[in-house]
């Protein structure tokens, strides 16, 4: 062995003391490895490249307007679809909540227009994209559904026809992969019962068996296409990209948003400009939109018959004539992370297949588990990092890969893209789920928001430990709905369509 070379028993021995550390009793780690897997695609990405200039500058930019616009994560609760502690919520009707929120948190574009796209009333007004997803919970509460209580989803009442009422649509177009939505909440229910339920709730029990649902992407195609790499040139960010519009005001961030969620009266359905206080935390979990796919044709899911409605509400007054024991089993799920936001994340993707956001790239599997970690930044958020949503390692989570980030970080010259993809790109083709092209998107994206971290820090030691990769992802995405809106700039590129389940 040369003096060049690492001994490898002291390599082996490294490995066992970290992995030791990392590992708790139950076996599961807080290093979700997210991360690391996303050093790895960007180290073998061809059709994406990340400049090291446009990072620099983007950085600088970056936390300069965070800093004018007083960022935090306190604003959660300002949503006005968001449950509320104000509003006789408890925590645990709040955790429930934010896990049915995170359940069902995917694809909501369309590529029909304002008019006709998937739309839910509610409040007198009609919301689209992510807040048409609260919108229904809400309604389905008030409306007597406990559509948020995981033992409810695996009773007798909890039929297709009641489900069908609390996510049916103003108009024609029925929200976007809802057969999966509901398979997932079944299976989540069973998985619920079976790994986290009290001995009282062992009656009756469901098993995953019962309930199938695809839940991989292999379905998606996994092949690379054959390109000439010639990546368009990165270009710098003038400092004035991130000048705070002036009635913008101090913006406070306690969530992502999902696509351009319409809030519009009854009577009208123009999307409202986006007000530049209205941040990712106020709009949480982003799913976005796009123009180009067509949704098939859905059966109409809504439900006008008022005997419908009245035996649907017959069937739930028994669910609910007794006050009902708290459903705990995602807060046993949440208490098995003994505070690691990574364990968590862990356990996610352990027990339930509609989290394991996992696919593979050039001959190894990589985890991205962007709905997982944003479950764990809804409840930090939602909670303010007490009781159930406290957590030691808040800053182990990355960018959560989606469409939007990588949209706004090629517009600020920190990512480029081989001219094949461009193209594909700006012709609005929807990419497959797992193809080579979407990984690359995602894994570049979470590296370079990464790399804007690391930069922010060094360049400002004080902002340790306070800036971190989600508020970096939540401050993009929100810059992102603001220029797509006409403020402050322009973005250069559509995002990329890709309909999964993953985000």
């Amino acid at each position: 062995m040369s003096d060049d070379e690492a001994d490898p028993e002291l390599l082996e021995l490294l490995r066992q003391s970290l992995f030791t550390a990392s590992v708790p009793h139950n076996g599961v780690s807080s290093n979700t490895g997210v991360l690391k897997d996303a050093e790895y695609i960007y180290n073998n990405s061809i059709d994406v490249a990340i400049g090291m200039h446009g990072t620099k500058a983007a950085a600088a930019g970056i936390y300069k307007a965070m800093q004018e616009r007083n960022y935090s994560t306190q604003a959660w609760s300002e949503h006005e679809l968001h449950p509320k502690l104000s509003e006789d919520f408890s925590e645990v009707d709040m955790v429930n909540f934010i896990f049915t929120m995170d359940l069902l948190n995917f694809s909501f574009w369309s590529a029909l227009d304002e008019t006709e796209r998937f739309q839910v009333e509610y409040q007198g007004r009609r919301w689209t994209g992510y807040n048409s997803l609260v919108a229904c919970l809400r309604r389905g509460l008030d409306e007597g559904i406990p559509i948020t209580t995981p033992r409810y989803w695996r009773s007798p009442e909890c039929t297709d026809e009641a489900l069908h009422k609390v996510f049916r649509s103003t108009t024609e177009e029925s929200m976007p992969m809802l057969q999966e939505r509901l398979a997932v909440l079944r299976e989540a229910a069973a998985i619920l019962h079976e790994s986290f339920a009290d001995d009282d709730d062992l009656e009756g029990e469901i098993t995953t068996k019962e309930l199938p649902i695809r839940t991989r992407a292999s379905e998606a195609l996994d092949s690379t296409t054959d390109t000439t790499i010639e990546h368009d040139k990165t270009h710098a960010v003038a400092m004035d990209e991130f000048t705070v519009p002036e009635s913008s005001g101090a913006a406070t961030l306690t969530n992502r948003p999902v696509d351009a969620d319409v809030v519009a009266p009854v009577d009208t359905v123009n999307e409202s400009p986006i007000d530049t206080t209205t941040t990712k935390a106020q709009n949480p979990d982003r799913a976005d939109e796009a123009d180009q796919h067509q949704s098939p044709p859905a059966p109409d899911l809504s439900i006008t018959k008022s005997e419908d409605n009245d035996e649907i509400s017959t069937q739930h007054e028994a669910f609910t004539s007794s006050p009902p024991r708290p459903d705990m089993s995602v807060v046993r799920l949440i208490g098995e992370a003994n505070r690691s936001a990574g364990k968590l994340v862990n356990l996610l993707a352990k027990h339930f297949p509609c989290f394991r956001d996992e696919t593979r790239f050039d001959g190894r599997k990589v985890r991205l588990l962007k709905r997982a970690q944003i479950f764990v930044a809804d409840l930090w958020a939602a909670l303010n990092g007490t009781g159930h949503g406290e957590f030691n390692d808040i800053d182990n989570l990355t960018m959560f890969a989606d469409y939007r980030v990588p949209q706004m970080l090629h517009s600020l010259g920190v990512l480029s893209y081989s001219p094949t993809l461009l193209y594909r790109l700006r012709d609005r083709k929807e990419i497959p789920s797992g193809h080579s092209w979407e990984v690359q998107l995602r894994g570049c994206s979470i590296w370079a928001v990464e790399l804007i971290r690391r930069d922010i820090v060094r360049e400002h030691p004080e902002a340790e430990g306070k800036v971190n990769a989600v508020l970096i992802d939540f401050f993009l995405y929100d810059l992102a709905k603001e220029r797509e809106k006409g403020m402050g700039g322009e973005l250069e590129i559509p995002h990329h369509r890709t309909r999964s389940m993953w985000y």
